[in-house]
Parts: C-alpha cells; structure tokens; sequence
C-alpha cells in the first residue's frame, strides 16, 4: 500500500491562499458580470454610432409613465429648441451653449428620426463630441450625454455628461469611452447648471429641463430687416397637433367607426388647413 506523501505546512499553506484567491476572483468577476447585466440599458435600436457617441432608441425606465411618442419634428425646430440652450459652469466657467453648430448638424436629424420611431414606452438617449472652453478649437475633446422623449407636448431631456473631457483617461480607461445618458430616477452629480433658456428646469432640478417645441427662438433681424438666419417653416409649431388629428382619424376608419367618405373628407380638411 503506497502511502500519501505529506506536504509541507508551508506548502500547505501557500496551496490554501491560492485557492482563496482564485476563489475570490473567479467570485468577483462573476459578480461584474451580473451587475453588468444588470446595469446595462435596454437598448432597442442605434440610429446613429460613430466611434464616439450615439443616438439610440431605449426601453423606457422602470417606473416612468408612457412618452408621447412616437413624435413628429423637423430638424430645424429641434436644432433651433437645442440652441436656445445653455449651462452655467463646467469647462467654459460662464453661460456656454450647450452645443455647438457642428454637434447640432452631426444629430439633430438622428434625434428626429429616433423619436419618429421611439413608441411610448421607449426614450431616445444620446451622446456626442465636441470642442468646448476658452481655447475653441483648440480646446480638448469632450462629451455631452442625455436621455431624451417627449410627454404632455414638452420636450424632456434629462444630462448626465455635459462637456465632460474624455481624453487621456479621464473618464476611466474602458476604451472606447461608456457615455451614459441621463436618468429620471437619479440626479447627474455635477458642478454645471442648465440654462434652460425659453424652457424651465423640471422637479428645481440642474439636469431635466423642459421645452416647448412651439417656443422656438426666432431669428434676429439685422438693422436693414433682413434675418440673419432663415426663419422656421410656419407648419412646424403644428406639426404634432396635426399628426395626432391624422392618427386619430386613422383609428377611427380602422374600427369602423367612419365611413370611408366621411374618412376622405375629414382628411382632406385637415391637410387643407396646411
């Protein structure tokens, strides 16, 4: 009978610290995993994903009523509802706007697109890059990150990252970068303000800003009468309004409830007040 050799107690020993160790490791990164899994948004589609940034289409958060979506605007009414916007503190110290032309012209039409498609119980989050601070565009890249639907005919947006510098590591090291859009149920811990402009700030909160996408700032006029930019289409302030009376009436000759003639004839007055 061969008898079992016996280790030594150190051997022993530095046997046992392994196996803790690994024990807790193995422990660890299961327990990642299933906060990750946990943590992760319920995204639905991408409407937009450049290397850095995104528009996309997210399932609504637990707990918050339905949007009013899907939702009907043109680019230019929400490119001029964004400008109107502006934050106090951060990189730029003073009232900065919020984006620059080029952030505006990179996903205003994504934004419009996604909330065309997003239903009721979905948001459309977004992040993108720019240049922000003293230096313009000599000045470093960062981030600006939201979560973005629309209830009661305002247009929410609620910030998590707003000129937020993502170079050289300092929004951790996971590369590419994770923008996290903003949340109805916690506040974004920053040192920067809305500046809500035509809007109002939701629940005295800095983040969550409210806006009408009827109060569209309008264009200046030079000393000579002409506007310095284009002015928005009239249609666009009624554009919900009517789409809703389309959809409405759709459903209605969908149950039968109207008659085909009466079906043609109520949608043509309606486009008729165009």
């Amino acid at each position: 009978m061969i008898k079992p050799r016996k280790l030594p107690a150190g051997s022993l020993l530095r046997f046992a610290v392994r196996v803790a160790f690994w024990a807790g490791v193995a422990a660890g990164l299961s327990a990642c995993g299933l906060m990750g899994i946990a943590g992760e948004p319920q995204i639905v589609s991408y409407e937009y994903r450049p290397q850095f940034g995104y528009v996309r289409i997210e399932r609504i958060e637990a707990g918050a009523p339905d949007n009013a979506h899907p939702f009907g605007i043109s680019v230019d009414a929400l490119s001029r509802t964004l400008a109107s916007l502006k934050v106090k503190g951060g990189v730029s110290g003073s009232d900065a706007p919020m984006f620059t032309d080029g952030e505006l012209k990179e996903i205003a039409p994504h934004l419009v697109t996604a909330l065309a498609k997003a239903g009721p119980r979905e948001d459309v989050t977004f992040a993108v890059t720019g240049k922000h601070g003293f230096l313009g565009s000599w000045s470093s890249k960062s981030v600006t990150s939201g979560r973005l639907f629309v209830r009661d005919r305002q247009i929410n947006i609620i910030f998590r990252l707003v000129h937020d510098l993502y170079e050289d590591g300092e929004m951790g090291y996971s590369w590419p970068p994770v923008f996290q859009p903003g949340s109805r149920a916690h506040r974004a811990d920053t040192n920067w303000k809305l500046v809500p402009g035509s809007g109002q700030l939701a629940d005295k909160r800095s983040d969550w800003v409210m806006l009408e996408p009827t109060m569209l700032p309008m264009p200046k006029e030079t000393t000579g009468g002409t506007s310095t930019a284009p002015a928005a289409p009239a249609a666009d302030s009624r554009y919900p309004e009517i789409e809703n009376r389309l959809r409405t009436l759709d459903r209605l000759k969908a149950d039968g409830l109207i008659t085909e003639q009466e079906y043609a004839e109520r949608r043509r007055l309606i486009l008729q007040g165009l």
